[in-house]
């Protein structure tokens, strides 16, 4: 498996959803976004197993990553950047 490169602008975006998320209230379904979004661009489609009933957050998290499967990790990194901007005029940082 080829190696993903992240853009810079990828790499800004992360540094600014900890933040958002550490200063800030989002909505579970916006963590989730952004996680789904920060897999796909990082690491491309999901392969691992789907957890169990009882491993809720897991689950959560799974389900939104495996959302994504099929878009370019190029579009998910360009998707991250633009949904984490949002979350920065939304959260005001």
């Amino acid at each position: 498996m080829a190696e993903i490169t992240k853009s810079p602008e990828f790499e800004t975006a992360a540094k600014d959803f900890e933040e958002v998320v550490k200063n800030h209230s989002p909505t579970d379904e916006e963590k989730l976004e952004g996680y789904a979004l920060f897999k796909q661009g990082s690491f491309g489609d999901n392969t691992k197993p789907e957890p169990g009933f009882f491993a809720r957050t897991e689950k959560a998290k799974w389900t939104a990553y495996n959302a994504k499967k099929g878009i370019t990790p190029e579009d998910a990194q360009s998707q991250y950047v633009a949904f984490v901007a949002k979350m920065k005029e939304k959260y005001g940082s």
